[in-house]
């Protein structure tokens, strides 16, 4: 496709030489007597502009301040009888690629017209790949239309177009990660780093060198320095996933480190300055921890500025099957099912009906498991489901709200179930039930008490006191 010129010039003499001279380097050229005359021939895919400044009407000089922000994409070469090198500097910083004296040389024209063409080449790459990570990392990869999930949307808005620190609220596999990403990417720190960290997954006896860095030497192993989350997302932003499960100790740290808006790394003498900003997460009831003396009080209030609830999935019904479909077209390749492109009604139904304990993870676990299952046809059909989706009366069940408004998940138990005695039928014990919940927890994390503690919603030092008490494992 040949790449297409726009000549803005009044004067006719220099209009059609300019423009022949340009078809002769295989240019196609759209020609304009005015900015007002030129300004809708900029939507016919044009490439390169180049500009008069003695124009009738609107002056060149302030169209070019205006092509600056209304299509920054365009190279614009000005055309003009003033060849002073100040004039050129001048135009340069009002936004001109470029500048050619009259009358023009067809020598210059062509080493112009090069660097045009591959500047407007490289400004349409980027553009392209600013869009895509539009499209992985904004709001736009996140999928929901429905009250709740605009709400949040506008709250991500919000608190993006400030340093404010902002904290995620919601149940686990709501999407509090993805939407931290989002709000990093809709701020002014989008092209700084975005550096996570779950404060539940990292051992506790490496999460202050995980979060500030140490120095070699700074313990047994620590053969180099090496730089902290904290350091790592200086300029841009820092996830601190979970950090209702961050030790005491640590919190303390954090909190200088918000307020001086420095580091100290492990085995250091001197803080280093950083500019960073904190996004937080949690599923717990954070307020509660504070009045259980578990959380600090005054790093509450630091971090929860700007508190953002993220809706379960079951409160947002309507969000489901455009989420179901998102995920089909996401994992049908991957699962090599390609050819599968719908989901039936019947199945859409059964998916709208449960109540979705693990929230949007879980329904794209569980799309991905009928891609897996399935052997022939374009359409997912009821019978390709989870067992635990087509008979949820077997498996945890949601519960009614906690006093903190969240739903907080409960057992059914059935006469018959692993809760009641065999030989009796009776209701175990609270406390036999609660050992059979830990073996059941270590059983199925291969022993991974990190991993097991999580799996039952308590801290890993609760699942350690208890372990230790009643001897489980």
């Amino acid at each position: 496709m040949a790449v297409r010129a726009l000549v803005i010039e009044d004067d006719a003499t220099c209009r059609r030489s300019l423009s022949a001279a340009l078809g002769r380097l295989g240019l196609e050229v759209l020609e304009a007597v005015s900015a007002e005359e030129g300004r809708p021939l900029l939507s016919e895919n044009v490439s390169v502009l180049f500009l008069d400044l003695g124009l009738p009407g609107i002056q060149g000089d302030r169209f070019l301040q205006q092509l600056a922000r209304s299509h920054p994409g365009v190279p614009v070469i000005v055309v003009t009888a003033d060849d002073r090198l100040e004039r050129a500097v001048e135009l340069m910083r009002e936004g001109a690629f470029d500048y050619l004296a009259k009358p023009v040389d067809p020598t210059q024209l062509e080493a112009v017209v090069t660097r045009a063409c591959n500047e407007w080449h490289r400004r349409r790459e980027i553009k392209l790949l600013r869009d895509e990570r539009d499209r992985r990392e904004g709001l736009k990869a996140v999928v929901g239309s429905s009250p709740p999930m605009r709400k949040v949307f506008e709250q991500v808005r919000q608190a993006a177009r400030s340093t404010i620190s902002v904290v995620l609220l919601g149940e686990s596999g709501t999407g509090k990660e993805l939407l931290a990403r989002a709000l990093h990417h809709e701020s002014p720190r989008r092209d700084g780093p975005f550096v996570a960290l779950n404060c539940a997954a990292a051992p506790t006896d490496l999460l202050e060198s995980l979060l500030f860095g140490h120095r070699a030497g700074a313990f047994p192993g620590a053969l180099e320095s090496q730089r902290g989350r904290i350091l790592m997302a200086d300029g841009g932003t820092l996830f601190l996933d979970e950090i209702g499960e961050m030790p005491a100790e640590l919190q303390a740290k954090l909190l200088r480190t918000l307020q001086e808006r420095t580091i100290l790394p492990v085995g250091a003498e001197e803080e280093i300055a950083v500019d960073v900003r904190i996004v937080a997460s949690t599923n717990r009831d954070i307020q509660q921890q504070v009045a259980e003396g578990r959380f600090r009080q005054d790093l509450f209030y630091r971090l929860v500025a700007f508190p953002i609830c993220v809706p379960a999935l079951r409160e947002r019904p309507s969000d489901l099957p455009e989420l179901a479909y998102h995920f089909l077209h996401k994992h049908r390749r991957e699962a090599d099912r390609a050819d599968v492109t719908r989901i039936s009604e019947e199945a859409l139904g059964i998916l709208q009906r449960h109540p979705w304990p693990g929230n949007v993870r879980q329904l794209e676990n569980a799309i991905y498991h009928a891609l897996l299952t399935a052997r022939v046809g374009t359409v997912l059909g009821p019978d390709l489901l989870p067992e635990d989706i087509l008979h949820p009366h077997r498996v945890p069940q949601p519960a009614t709200e906690s006093p903190s408004g969240g739903a907080v998940p409960t057992l059914q138990a059935t006469p018959g179930s692993a809760f009641h005695d065999p030989e009796t039928g009776k209701l175990l014990p609270l406390r036999r039930i609660e050992e059979l919940a830990f073996h059941l927890a270590l059983e199925e994390n291969d022993g991974n008490t990190t991993r097991a503690a999580k799996a039952l919603g308590v801290a890993r030092a609760t699942l350690y006191r208890r372990l230790k008490s009643k001897k489980v494992g």
